[in-house]
């Protein structure tokens, strides 16, 4: 896996402790976007600190092979506009990990996702050699059902009180990839 990749309109990146900065100028400008679909955070979330050590804790997992995040940036500037997480990697036999993803608020609807997961998804299917990528979404989030959809995958059912979003354990529909699916 290289740090670095780029696609027509993007640059995908593995971003280290020195970029916390914008990771938290990233986090906290789409607060309440993320707010409705995630776990709720600590105020300190927010601040270089904590995603400097998020950063450092992450750059681990990923030398270990247990978790990768990519960080996409608009050709040329500074500030990323997304990011697609890979976590829970499984060596064989499961050989799955689960997928996970943020857009900015200012980019929803401009295909940049679609866009980042039919280049990465291959390509960690591939070094991690496996065999299956979930991802869980809440039932009222259409446009990231559409999202896992457009990329081929399965719905499986319902996991029931998977996370707590907003105070409580929302249940979540639960899609999957498999190896030989992606993107026929």
């Amino acid at each position: 896996m290289l740090y670095n990749y780029t696609t027509s309109r993007l640059e995908l990146k593995i971003l280290g402790e020195e970029d916390a900065a914008l990771t938290a100028k990233f986090f906290s400008k789409n607060q309440k976007h993320f707010q409705a679909w995630e776990m709720e955070y600590s105020p300190d979330y927010y601040t270089e600190e904590y995603q400097r050590r998020t950063l450092a804790a992450e750059f681990i997992q990923y030398l270990h092979s247990h978790a990768v995040r990519y960080y996409f940036f608009l050709s040329g500037k500074d500030l990323p506009i997304g990011t697609a997480a890979f976590s829970h990697i499984e060596r064989s036999p499961l050989a799955c990990c689960r997928l996970g993803y943020r857009l900015d608020k200012d980019f929803v609807g401009c295909g940049y996702m679609t866009e980042a997961l039919r280049f990465l998804i291959p390509k960690i299917f591939f070094f991690y050699q496996l065999h299956r990528m979930e991802a869980n979404v809440l039932p009222e989030n259409i446009r990231s059902l559409r999202l896992l959809e457009r990329l081929g995958f399965t719905p499986e059912g319902t996991v029931r009180g998977f996370a707590p979003i907003g105070g409580k354990y929302r249940d979540h529909l639960r899609y999957s990839l498999l190896e030989g699916e992606v993107f026929l």
